[in-house]
């Protein structure tokens, strides 16, 4: 009678604490766990290329990606979360060499340390407005990654987070950045110009304007006059530009003074009817010069 009692109770156990293979030809790429009433990815099997992770497994939402979850998962190349996940643990792509774009979640907020560390292919990804803190060497060694815009809930970005990222070019730092990491920036070679905003109080060592060999790249720096800019441009051999107005409005961060761009159809409406009006006027202009000319002829 107790055997008849424990069996159910265990599979139950099992059911629920081990990692399982989601079913179905679609999601059969990555394995999963159990816990309470949510469902948290573990792993992967086979050689996945693509994989979009669905936001319910047998009607339980999946709210995590484990840590190491496709740790060295050389065949992905592109993953997509769905918004349902919060969280993501430390190195759970780290070493996808082949992953060129991933897909992030609307309502993440936490990011474990060395997430995408390592994914050399990397060169699309847009991070979402609700993390606080990009972690220790989150995004390290993404050498394709071109640009990346920060957005404005971000207030730290940690040591060696884009350390090594030879291609980025371009940076937007969101305006409530506060803190930026030692070697932050470190090896960020093809980076020539940063504007830090005056919310940033804290830069660590070698943040911005290092070689890999350890030399000064003579990044120019842009900020505030007597800022924390200004004193790491002037501790480091950087060049520092004092023209607060100018960068603020173009900068992207500060969104009430981006260009406003018109749907295409408003646009055009626009233009046909900026040449009816002018066509108008000038109709308008003859009628008058030709009544004036009969006025004349008359007298």
């Amino acid at each position: 009678m107790k055997r008849m009692i424990l069996l159910p109770l265990v599979v139950l156990f099992l059911r629920f604490a081990m990692p399982l293979t989601v079913c179905g030809d679609e999601a059969a790429e990555f394995t999963y766990t159990v816990i309470g009433q949510e469902v948290t990815v573990t792993g992967f099997s086979g050689e996945p290329e693509t994989l979009d992770i669905p936001a319910y497994v047998g009607g339980l939402p999946v709210t995590e990606v484990r840590d190491n979850a496709f740790y060295c998962c050389t065949s992905l190349r592109r993953i997509s979360l769905p918004d349902t996940v919060k969280t993501m643990g430390h190195h759970c792509f780290y070493g996808c060499s082949s992953l060129e774009e991933a897909v992030l979640p609307r309502n993440l907020n936490v990011m474990g340390m060395g997430c995408f560390e390592g994914c050399i292919s990397l060169n699309k990804l847009t991070l979402p407005d609700g993390i606080s803190v990009l972690p220790d060497s989150c995004f390290r060694q993404c050498s394709s990654l071109t640009d990346i815009v920060l957005p404005q809930s971000i207030a730290e970005v940690e040591k060696f987070c884009f350390c090594g990222c030879k291609s980025l070019d371009y940076i937007s730092l969101g305006g409530r950045l506060r803190s930026i990491g030692m070697g932050a920036f470190y090896q960020c070679e093809s980076l020539d110009t940063v504007y830090i905003p005056p919310s940033v109080t804290d830069i660590g060592a070698e943040a911005f304007g290092y070689t890999t060999g350890g030399e000064t790249t003579g990044i120019n720096i842009i900020g505030e006059s007597g800022s924390a800019a200004e004193n790491y441009a002037e501790d480091n051999g950087a060049v520092f530009s004092a023209s607060p107005e100018t960068v603020q409005a173009f900068d992207p961060a500060h969104s009430e003074n981006a260009p406003v761009k018109l749907p295409p159809a408003l646009a055009a409406a626009g233009g046909l009817l900026f040449v009816l009006a002018s066509l108008i006027a000038v109709k308008q202009y003859l009628c008058e010069k030709k009544a004036d000319d009969d006025d004349n002829a008359i007298d």
